[in-house]
């Protein structure tokens, strides 16, 4: 049996169940229906770059309070299963790591609440406990294999030894270069056709009696 050494997620929808924590946060603001939501629309359109999209939709929350915005990240469910997947994974030696186009605030509580060993994503910018209107893109719509090499070095490790676990088209990065991978309640026929393990349950611990180790 082939030998593992790290399992990669994606965040949003995956390990939670919103599938944007951008999108989340302006739906409990009201921000999102007839104005944020446009945004997204240019996007998907190719009439803005990924970068103008993030810029739009942080310059939205300028001036709020990092804790306002805090509370309500703090409210993203997690998918059942979440914690038994992660305690299995451990169980077997793997390293743990996350990776989003999401954001850091949520990344952060993610990271803390399943002791994963990394984590990242974008990154509002504040100063003095407030937001700035600025983000700090360290996660691409579609850079997530950057970041599985980058785990690959910190780990001295092939990508043919790392499980990718996604839900999205922007996972299709980290598919490329990993091992074994899982479409987790995918909304993309791509990812799913990439995966070696598709899972459409809504429960993570369900992924558990398919992966190769």
């Amino acid at each position: 049996m082939k030998q593992f050494k790290a399992a990669l997620f994606d965040l949003d929808g995956t390990l939670t169940t919103e599938r944007s924590v951008w999108e989340y946060i302006h739906r409990v603001l009201g921000t999102w229906e007839g104005h944020a939501e446009k945004f997204q629309s240019l996007f998907l359109k190719g009439l803005i770059s990924y970068e103008e999209f993030c810029e739009r939709d942080a310059r939205v929350w300028r001036g709020m309070r990092v804790e306002e915005v805090k509370s309500i990240t703090d409210s993203v469910p997690y998918h059942a299963g979440a914690a038994g997947l992660v305690a299995y994974l451990r169980e077997k030696g793997l390293r743990l790591a996350g990776v989003s186009s999401g954001l850091s605030i949520l990344a952060e509580r993610i990271k803390r609440d399943l002791d994963l060993d990394f984590a990242v994503a974008n990154e509002l910018v504040e100063e003095k406990g407030v937001l700035t209107g600025e983000v700090k893109i360290h996660v691409a719509h579609d850079g997530k294999g950057v970041w599985v090499r980058e785990l690959m070095r910190q780990l001295g490790a092939q990508g043919q030894e790392i499980i990718a676990i996604g839900d999205s088209q922007g996972d299709l990065g980290m598919f490329a270069l990993c091992g074994f991978c899982v479409a987790f309640n995918s909304s993309s026929p791509e990812l799913d056709q990439a995966a070696n393990l598709v899972v459409k349950t809504g429960d993570l611990a369900d992924i558990i009696p398919g992966l190769p180790i």
